[in-house]
């Protein structure tokens, strides 16, 4: 039985000669031709040739059917290479297009490196504000210098209507300078919360321009980004909107006093930091506060739990599950949001 039959393809066409029809080509070539019926594979392929008049068909050599055969096939592609020339043509005037377009994002991003160019760039953004200012302040209390510089920054932003709203870590609670400043400017609209987590400094303007600090080697100079690409801009104010939404808010009553100090929440912080194995210098870089009160806060849960290292602390205090969200840290009975800063 001969196996090497002829498969039509999706037209109905033949796509290889079959062993029947190699027999009947060697036979036209035999006798010089075939008459009455005769393979369709012989005939599809252009080997077979029939007379016109009569009903003979005369055998074709292969290499004359293969140059038949491909004529439509090389024209198909002739007219693909020229329908993709034109394609590409129609799109190159477009690479210009987009290399200027990339070029003038990548320009939305420009780097800021030295404190006085920092500054130079910041209030530059900060004088065209006119909708909104969002800022952050991973930082403990500001130094009074900075404080005095923003004070008249802030308050001109409020003169114009600008909506302000600014987020600080809990620490600042305890530092006094910082509080007046944050006291002042709520006077005249700003708005003002503390969180516990840890964010890092941002500045947003009318959500068009924004800044970043990066973190520089220690005797590098400072370092930071301005941002003016929608997109990532889009991102950032989304990030600090929801550290918004988690901050306790500053408020000052009638009496003159200050805003509870939240005491729990600072030592949640410095435990937590602690427990991944944070030094108190670095803990105390991070929240702001001296390493004399980081290591008095240590010494306070110490003391509560009977632990004699900071490896026994941070055992009982995970085995005890303080540090879980919604657990009281340990320290002094109640709560610290009930507390009021001296």
């Amino acid at each position: 039985m001969n196996t090497n039959t002829a498969h039509p393809d999706m037209d109905g066409r033949c796509t290889s000669v079959c062993g029947d029809c190699a027999a009947a080509y060697r036979r036209a070539l035999r006798e010089g031709g075939l008459s009455g019926t005769v393979p369709r594979c012989l005939v599809a392929f252009g080997l077979l040739r029939k007379l016109e008049g009569s009903p003979e068909h005369l055998p074709v050599p292969p290499s004359v059917a293969a140059i038949t055969l491909a004529r439509p096939i090389k024209r198909a592609i002739l007219d693909q290479r020229a329908a993709l020339d034109t394609l590409i043509a129609s799109l190159s005037p477009l690479d210009a297009v987009y290399r200027h377009e990339r070029q003038r994002h990548q320009a939305h991003i420009q780097p800021l490196i030295g404190r006085e160019v920092i500054d130079t760039a910041v209030q530059g953004a900060l004088e065209t504000c006119s909708e909104e200012l969002l800022s952050a302040h991973s930082e403990g209390g500001r130094p009074s210098g900075a404080l005095t510089d923003a004070l008249p920054r802030d308050l001109a932003l409020a003169g114009r209507g600008v909506r302000q709203r600014t987020i600080y870590g809990h620490t600042v609670r305890a530092h006094g300078p910082t509080l007046a400043h944050i006291e002042r400017v709520t006077q005249e609209g700003a708005e003002v919360r503390t969180a516990g987590e840890r964010f890092e400094r941002l500045i947003v303007c009318d959500r068009s321009a924004a800044f970043i600090a990066v973190l520089a080697e220690s005797g590098k100079e400072a370092y930071a980004l301005e941002i003016r690409e929608p997109g990532l801009i889009q991102y950032l104010t989304k990030t600090f909107e929801a550290v918004w939404e988690r901050a306790v808010p500053v408020e000052f009553d009638t009496t003159g006093q200050r805003p509870p100090r939240l005491t729990d929440e600072i030592q949640r912080a410095i435990l937590e930091l602690m427990v991944k194995g944070h030094t108190d210098d670095a803990i105390s870089k991070r929240l702001g506060l001296s390493t004399r009160t980081i290591g008095a806060h240590i010494k306070r849960a110490s003391t509560r739990f009977g632990s004699r290292s900071r490896a026994e602390l941070g055992f009982s205090l995970a085995k005890a599950g303080v540090l879980d969200t919604g657990r009281d840290a340990p320290g002094t009975p109640g709560s610290g949001a009930h507390q009021r800063g001296a």
